[in-house]
């Protein structure tokens, strides 16, 4: 199916975010690929964001199922020494705030430390779970909708990422995206990791169902 190679802040966070929903909506079948009605849900609502006619989910779904599974760990399911965790660093300007605390265990929050979600899932070579992706690309797009970031411009440096075999594999994520010059801008989070191919279903952490929404 035909891809979009984004070239702004707007366009790469909202051609994730479809593919998130792609990746979601792939749970629904037992298929090791994704389906024809997957692209559909993937393109609808890439350009319905671009448009303004539809919009990212709300947090709600996102606590309740923090709420639901908060006797485990978010990235490893341990139940054993639970502790919070900010998906995107205090440090790197992260908020202090609900939507940006997750559960985790000693040992994950240890070995994150400073590190924004897909920088450390990068150095994991993993795939993040799509619910803890979905929560954290609201906050990156509410972050750039609040700070006028949207517009800004992006380039591709010495490679590109869409042209990888693997989201991970020989990724050096400092070289994928730039910002335009003239923005000056301390990402708080990892811009260039935001990733805009996704494993097929089969290959999914947590292959579960598009229910209630992203």
């Amino acid at each position: 199916m035909a891809t979009v190679i984004p070239r702004t802040v707007h366009e790469s966070l909202y051609w994730s975010y479809a593919n998130l929903a792609m990746a979601f909506t792939g749970g629904r079948h037992d298929e090791p690929t994704y389906q024809q009605i997957d692209y559909i849900v993937r393109n609808k609502l890439y350009y319905g964001l671009l448009r303004g006619t539809q919009q990212i989910g709300s947090f709600l779904i996102d606590e309740k199922e923090k709420l639901d599974a908060s006797d485990g760990c978010c990235y490893c399911g341990s139940p054993a020494h639970l502790t919070l965790d900010h998906l995107i660093p205090q440090f790197k300007g992260g908020k202090h705030s609900a939507d940006n605390l997750v559960v985790a265990c000693r040992s994950c929050n240890s070995s994150k430390k400073a590190l924004d979600l897909m920088e450390w899932m990068a150095k994991k070579k993993q795939f993040p779970p799509l619910r803890l992706l979905r929560r954290y690309l609201k906050l990156v797009i509410l972050y750039c909708v609040e700070n006028g970031l949207m517009e800004i411009e992006l380039k591709p440096k010495k490679g590109d990422c869409h042209n990888l075999p693997s989201l991970f594999e020989d990724l050096d994520h400092q070289n994928i995206l730039e910002c335009g010059a003239e923005a000056g801008l301390a990402w708080p989070f990892a811009i260039d990791l935001i990733p805009h191919r996704f494993p097929d279903p089969v290959d999914l952490v947590d292959r579960v169902p598009f229910v209630d929404g992203i």
